[in-house]
């Protein structure tokens, strides 16, 4: 395991399960101090949990002062909290779409805006989880997709905002990965036989693992990555060519 954060400060969103937990035991294991924001509590070992819902400014901006105040700094802001669901589109409530928009979208730029003062004194990085929902057309996600796609744009915008203070800003997206979300996902009735095979990955086994996405932003936010800003980067296992 390579030691890319050594003496470097990372905060993890959605560190409690699924991807969150994975890439906050990753940067702990590449010798970064941790600290994993989640509604539920995180229990990984050195790592600093926090309680947070990424929906309340207040809490935001509690969470990041623990977070600075814990680790004297923050270099790397990964944002990897998520929520989903599937519905036909006549079907989801505005109390749906709104939850979506506020956890993936909302909750992402409201870390991203409060870290930033940070992340600028320490010429840190953000990454950024998206999805092949925020990239191509994805069935029964209208709420998912424009939450998702709202990030890779938010990740583009700051990306270019940001570049001249030495921040870079970059997002992954994930095609099917087996997490607690997917796996807690309820199959939309009625469905289109039409659309059963859209968005298949190509490879075998179609779902990737949560390690491989934090292997992949384990990197771009290490200096390694100097290079990428407003890079999207796709593991969808061939799903979205």
């Amino acid at each position: 395991m390579p030691r890319r954060y050594d003496g470097r400060v990372a905060l993890v969103t959605g560190a409690a399960s699924g991807i969150g937990r994975a890439v906050a035991t990753r940067l702990r294991d590449e010798g970064a101090r941790v600290a994993g924001l989640d509604t539920a509590a995180v229990d990984i070992d050195g790592v600093h949990g926090i309680r947070c819902d990424l929906r309340d400014e207040d809490q935001v901006a509690a969470a990041v002062a623990d977070a600075a105040g814990w680790g004297g700094r923050i270099d790397l802001l990964a944002n990897v909290a998520g929520v989903a669901s599937y519905a036909h589109t006549t079907d989801v409530t505005l109390a749906e779409w709104d939850r979506i928009l506020a956890v993936n979208l909302t909750g992402t730029f409201l870390a991203c805006r409060t870290a930033l003062p940070h992340l600028i004194a320490a010429r840190g990085a953000v990454v950024n989880v998206a999805s092949l929902a925020g990239v191509r057309g994805w069935r029964y996600s209208a709420a998912y997709s424009a939450a998702k796609g709202g990030v890779v744009a938010l990740t583009r915008a700051l990306a270019v905002e940001y570049a001249p203070d030495g921040v870079r800003v970059a997002c992954v997206c994930p095609g099917s990965v087996d997490t607690p979300l997917k796996r807690n996902l309820v199959p939309v009735p009625d469905q289109d036989p039409r659309l059963a095979g859209h968005a298949r990955a190509l490879l075998d086994p179609p779902v990737a693992e949560p390690d491989e996405v934090a292997a992949a932003i384990a990197y771009l936010g290490s200096a390694e990555a100097r290079f990428a800003t407003g890079a999207v980067l796709r593991l969808d296992g061939g799903a979205g060519v």
